[in-house]
């Protein structure tokens, strides 16, 4: 699969659209797995199980790219802390964000869990010694201010359990981006098949003991996750190669709204105005987090007129 997505060069925003195109897909298929809906009817399968599916199916999906990133980059014992500490976060994150999606409305699920980059950028100052932008502060109160616009709504407010368990799913997933700095350089199929490793150890057990017999619906939507999530990675990583940082982070935002448009017209979930315009200013506020951003821009202006002239003998 990632050979034949290479050989379509694709441009950098181009692939990154497609990845959040297949995020969406795959954020869907786990929704439709996990929860009755009118396509498929009553039956649906624990969440924990379809973490383990997709993190099994997704690692054979890529083991014929491992085998070939093996033999050019050869793993060292400086790889492995911040290969568990990513696997083990991103793993986690998964679990909660997976659990997230089958108790929320889809857009509200997705949109919690795209608020990683602002706990990354804090996990990255507290561990990392990375300064924080004037950005990244002002964003946090206006990302609050979202949130609680959007969890104030129909079928979110009355499960704020759930709420706890997308936000934990952004918070681990901020952490797991953070430990990516360790691994600087290595292939991404390495790295996606080191978090499918570890999340189907970690989960195997449960899925065995609270296992349901999928249908044949539900397998082509396993599959159907397992491939969309594998080429959302492969097609993100060729988006960051040719893109700068600040700009892919803020086309990966497009996820959220790809999500929406799909709840709608497929699950018939509909937001109130209140929610939408808390997902915008979410979004704008998550893609505040750079230095280059509008936020950084005033408030550095700012300073220039907060700043006393020197005094002068």
């Amino acid at each position: 699969m990632q050979a034949a997505l290479k050989n379509l060069k694709p441009s950098g925003n181009s692939a990154l659209y497609g990845s959040c195109f297949f995020f969406a897909s795959m954020a869907l298929s786990v929704k439709l797995c996990t929860q009755p809906s009118a396509l498929l009817g009553e039956h649906h399968i624990p969440a924990i199980q379809v973490v383990f599916f997709r993190s099994f199916l997704c690692m054979l999906l890529l083991l014929p790219q491992l085998r070939r990133d093996l033999k050019t980059y050869p793993m060292g014992l400086r790889h492995i802390k911040p290969m568990l500490l990513r696997s083990l976060a991103g793993g986690l994150a998964m679990i909660a964000y997976f659990s997230a999606i089958s108790r929320l409305p889809l857009a509200t699920a997705v949109l919690l869990n795209y608020t990683s980059p602002l706990w990354a950028g804090l996990f990255a100052f507290v561990f990392l010694n990375e300064a924080l932008s004037a950005g990244l502060l002002l964003a946090y109160p206006l990302a609050l201010t979202g949130v609680l616009m959007v969890v104030g709504g129909p079928g979110v407010s009355d499960d704020l359990p759930a709420v706890g368990l997308g936000l934990a799913s952004a918070v681990l997933a901020g952490a797991a981006y953070t430990a990516l700095r360790g691994l600087r350089g290595t292939p991404a199929s390495i790295v996606v098949t080191g978090l499918c490793l570890v999340s189907s150890i970690v989960v195997a057990p449960v899925c065995y003991a609270n296992y349901v017999p999928p249908t044949m619906g539900e397998w082509a939507l396993l599959w159907a996750c397992a491939i969309s999530s594998a080429g959302a990675q492969v097609l993100m990583t060729l988006g960051f190669r040719t893109s700068k940082t600040a700009a892919a982070s803020t086309v990966g935002l497009a996820t959220v709204a790809i999500s929406g448009l799909l709840s709608c017209l497929l699950l018939g979930e509909m937001l109130g105005l209140k929610q939408w315009l808390g997902i915008v200013l979410l979004l704008w506020a998550t893609s505040q987090t750079g230095r280059r951003s509008l936020l950084s821009r005033v408030v550095r202006l700012a300073n220039v007129s907060w700043r006393r002239p020197a005094y002068r003998h």
